[in-house]
């Protein structure tokens, strides 16, 4: 029988497992249990592995999987190196994270009067979420410049934009994974060399802590060189500058990603991963149902009605709320994993309204 240790935070991943494993879940808030004895280990980008976070890995363990659309959390040579295959959820949460961008954006429509659908956007990092992103705002009629290089180089057909057409852009939103080294890395993509001279309507990252430099951000922001900023990943997490919090238009406690189906999603794509390569039969399972929300027969503006589908102002004041607690750490951990996540727009039905009367969620398809 194939053993597995477990996040307990993967979304009703038992659902997705077939009855002969034996399915064992941990606190990641907690120490990690022994990993002796275990062939395998599901786990999430709050735990790191490398040689010094686990220098002792079992020779039991052969398979780990993140429950994540990108996994620069794991050392994948140190995995390699011993003999531990590695996956991760590649695209589970490609259509949440684009409707975070577009809702922000909304939100930036309905209460500054930001006219962001006149505006060109560039999206960097055009994997699955940035080519998701980039689709939606092409829905909505912006122009999309896509910048990615290293793609470029994997994908003869794919012509990345170049440094300068980004700069040209009004709103930047960031889509790439973290990392430090190579001809491509993103850390601190987003610099004060990068916005020397340049001015911004938005910056948006919902990527990766890391992949912006918050001093060099505050500085733009308060110089009026960036207009709005919005960030859901912090440096450092879970301890997070709460001035830098504090300093942006829209903060959020990395759950731009979150949402009932992203998280069916990545445990669904994780155990089917697990499932292959322990050559197990996959049970079969029900897809996502549709979120039924009923309205008062009252008059509703827009932003109304995306306060009820996507609680992104809700999680905003509550981080802001942490400032200045000796635990906002923890949390801040409790605030991404305390809550029901919400419904991806398509699962939602509004009743009580004409929803032709609100062409932005036909848009970001709130069924009828």
């Amino acid at each position: 029988m194939i053993k597995i240790l477990a996040d307990q935070n993967l979304y009703k991943l038992e659902q997705f497992l077939p009855n002969e494993v034996d399915l064992s879940y941990y606190n990641p808030t907690n120490a990690i249990p022994s990993l002796n004895g275990f062939d395998a280990w599901l786990l999430r980008t709050v735990t790191k592995v490398n040689e010094h976070t686990f220098p002792k890995l079992p020779l039991s363990l052969k398979f780990i999987g993140t429950g994540s659309s990108g996994s620069d959390h794991l050392d994948h040579a140190y995995l390699s190196d011993n003999q531990i295959t590695a996956c991760d959820a590649k695209g589970c949460n490609a259509l949440a994270v684009a409707e975070y961008v577009l809702t922000v954006l909304l939100v930036l429509q309905e209460n500054y009067k930001y006219h962001f659908r006149d505006k060109s956007v560039g999206v960097i990092g055009v994997g699955a979420v940035g080519s998701k992103v980039a689709q939606l705002l092409t829905t909505f009629g912006c122009k999309v410049v896509l910048f990615d290089p290293p793609r470029s180089v994997r994908e003869p057909d794919f012509e990345s934009a170049t440094t300068e057409d980004i700069k040209a852009c009004d709103i930047i939103t960031l889509h790439v994974p973290f990392t430090e080294a190579g001809s491509y890395k993103t850390k601190h993509i987003i610099d004060a060399q990068f916005l020397a001279g340049q001015s911004f309507d938005v910056v948006i990252n919902a990527a990766r802590g890391g992949v912006t430099d918050e001093k060099a951000l505050t500085k733009a922001y308060k110089e009026r060189k960036i207009k709005y900023l919005i960030t859901d990943v912090w440096e450092n997490e879970p301890h997070v500058n709460h001035a830098f919090v504090s300093e942006c238009d829209i903060s959020t406690p990395h759950i731009a990603g979150y949402s009932e189906q992203a998280k069916l999603q990545a445990s669904s794509i994780i155990a089917h991963k697990l499932c292959t390569f322990f050559d197990l039969k996959k049970p079969i399972h029900r897809s996502s149902e549709i979120k039924e929300i009923e309205l008062a027969d009252v008059s509703y503006s827009l932003m109304d009605l995306i306060n009820r589908c996507h609680p992104i102002l809700e999680y905003d004041a509550a981080l802001r709320n942490l400032a200045n607690r000796d635990d906002s750490h923890e949390l801040f951990a409790k605030l991404r994993t305390d809550r029901p996540y919400r419904f991806e727009y398509p699962n939602i039905r509004l009743n009580g309204i004409n929803i032709v009367n609100f062409p932005e969620l036909k848009l970001l398809g709130v069924q009828d």
